[in-house]
């Protein structure tokens, strides 16, 4: 099966990336896995498995769609021509979760020719990735927004007389999940340096800082705790 196969998909891909459209493109990737074809739409694809192809366009959005043909497949499922909308590749500015988004998936009779093949994949696979981009470039907007929002506080936090320049260390699923930590040390009296240490963290519900302070003398605890009572009276005001 799998050396028929193999050649097979090889001249369906590019005759089925011509009836989806102009802008649709179809492109060997012969580094990464042998007699694998890309088919893309704008994004440079990269193979997943030997008898693919992958579909990209042109257009906005970043559709994509792998088809292959499963060489282990027996019964009814041998020789069908499998279609799958991949996810977009993740951007460089924030890291998110989209392992639970689903870019849709069908299977055709491997005896359709291209034109019937382009017709299943608009009627029945790009509704489904189209859902799928829809809550990835939602997510995306959302990881933008939380990474502008921690960043804005730490560089504000930052701006403080004697704080650091805000910094991110260890390690997290995401990086833009890692807190910003920045401090500030005051000047030794009674043999204590008063210090202050701020992490600044962003989820779905806000921004929120953390903050540590130590070696304070009971003086400048009052003051601080004062100053936070009257700004926390305010922001209830307003």
């Amino acid at each position: 099966m799998a050396s028929t196969a193999l050649p097979e998909i090889m001249t369906i891909a590019p005759a089925v990336a011509a009836e989806l459209g102009p802008d649709w493109t179809c492109q060997s990737d012969e580094e990464r896995h042998r007699g694998s074809i890309w088919i893309t739409r704008p994004e440079e694809g990269r193979g997943r498995g030997r008898g693919t192809a992958h579909l990209d366009t042109d257009e906005g959005g970043g559709r994509r769609i792998r088809l292959f043909i499963d060489p282990y497949a027996s019964g009814s499922a041998a020789g069908r021509i499998h279609a799958h909308g991949r996810c977009p590749d993740q951007p460089e500015d924030v890291a998110f979760y989209d392992g639970d988004i689903r870019f849709g998936s069908i299977t055709v009779a491997g005896t359709k020719t291209p034109r019937q093949i382009a017709a299943e994949v608009r009627r029945r696979l790009m509704p489904q990735l189209e859902s799928g981009l829809s809550r990835w470039h939602e997510r995306l907007e959302e990881a933008r927004a939380k990474e502008a929002r921690g960043s804005a506080v730490a560089q504000q936090l930052a701006a403080v007389p004697g704080m650091t320049a805000p910094t991110r260390t260890g390690s997290a699923l995401y990086g833009n999940d890692c807190p910003w930590h920045l401090s500030w040390s005051g000047r030794t009296t009674h043999l204590a340096t008063p210090r202050a240490e701020a992490k600044v963290s962003s989820t779905a519900s806000g921004t929120h800082v953390r903050l540590e302070l130590s070696q304070l003398t009971g003086a400048q605890a009052e003051r601080v705790l004062r100053a936070l009572v009257e700004a926390c009276e305010h922001s209830s005001a307003d």
